[in-house]
């Protein structure tokens, strides 16, 4: 591909340390910053701090040190006139960019440099939506890269988009957490929107009596997949050919084979408040599938309950509020250094 102005932005927040998320940002720097007439940064810990010279203009906020920043600076980079995204973080900062691009109506191409929890404790799985590179920085000529189109999920409280997202969203009040001894726990789903880090090993129930999911499809027609108090963990995920580790196995296999895009399903037991452990296998799983352009509806669900999109906490849901979640097969463009 040819691109003369890119945007470079950091997570500095990402899995594997602020220290190696800055390394891996200076070592892009240094590789594409000959390459183009413009290298875009974001501000501090973005991008700036590692990324310095001629042609290089910091764009963007770091005030509130959460997903706003990167929305905003993404944002900023797309008006400037960025041609391709080189992101040094994990799945959500991917998402937060497009949601920014996408504010402003265009999309370019997006270059993941893998610094996430998930994408360097499990560097083999298959589908990362737009993880380039992984196990290091390795130089590479801008020249060489090559875009496909990347399948993903919209999602709407109201009718209005609130999140971009490339493998699954849920509702659930906690969230899954390394601490600094890399121990797996379980936070409060809702602070951590506020940027606390607090335990929460016994979340309250995400829905009621009435609470209700339903699929909206123009092919299948209504499909009720949940109703009342029983539900637990509500997962809306994409197909892809190479199955994501949340789909893996049961219905998710099926659903790839018979040409579905989605799958939507929820454990109906509410002992199960993010995951279920062990100690509850066998687990019973309650799922349907469904096209692209088809709605996941819920309504109903508890006050203040946790809508979540590929590990991010995105917002908190009124009991009044209608969400909705759908695929759309061509949402975002990934780039990718071409095989030889």
């Amino acid at each position: 591909m040819k691109a003369d102005r890119i945007a470079l932005l950091s997570n500095p927040y990402a899995g594997c340390g602020r220290e190696k998320v800055l390394e891996l940002t200076h070592q892009a720097f240094e590789c594409l910053q000959p390459q183009v007439s413009e290298i875009m940064v974001g501000p501090g810990d973005m991008g700036e701090v590692v990324c310095q010279g001629d042609n290089v203009t910091v764009l963007g906020q770091d005030s509130t040190h959460t997903r706003r920043d990167t929305i905003e600076t993404a944002r900023q980079m797309i008006e400037k006139g960025a041609e391709l995204f080189v992101i040094v973080s994990g799945d959500g900062t991917y998402n937060d960019a497009l949601e920014g691009m996408k504010s402003v109506g265009a999309t370019v191409p997006i270059f993941g440099i893998a610094s996430g929890r998930f994408n360097t404790i499990y560097p083999r799985r298959k589908h990362d939506p737009f993880v380039s590179m992984r196990d290091g920085f390795r130089p590479f000529s801008i020249e060489d890269l090559v875009v496909e189109d990347v399948m993903g999920l919209v999602s709407r409280i109201n009718g209005e988009i609130v999140s971009y997202g490339f493998f699954w969203a849920t509702v659930a009040n906690a969230l899954a957490y390394s601490d600094d001894k890399g121990n797996m726990i379980t936070i409060d789903a809702a602070k951590a929107i506020r940027g606390e880090i607090v335990p929460l090993p016994d979340p309250p129930a995400i829905a009621s009596e009435a609470t209700q999911i339903v699929v909206h499809s123009n092919v299948l027609g209504e499909i009720e997949l949940a109703s009342g108090r029983d539900i637990s963990m509500p997962i809306v995920a994409h197909v892809v050919d190479e199955i994501n580790q949340i789909m893996a196995g049961e219905f998710g296999a099926l659903a790839n084979i018979l040409g579905l895009h989605g799958v939507a399903y929820y454990f109906p037991d509410t002992r199960i408040k993010f995951l279920p452990t062990p100690d509850l296998f066998p687990t019973d799983i309650r799922s349907t599938g469904f096209f692209e352009g088809d709605q996941v509806r819920f309504t109903n669900l508890n006050d203040g309950s946790v809508f979540q999109v590929d590990s991010t906490p995105i917002c908190q849901i009124g009991s009044d509020d209608v969400l909705t979640v759908e695929v759309v097969l061509k949402l975002g463009q990934k780039a990718f250094v071409k095989p030889y």
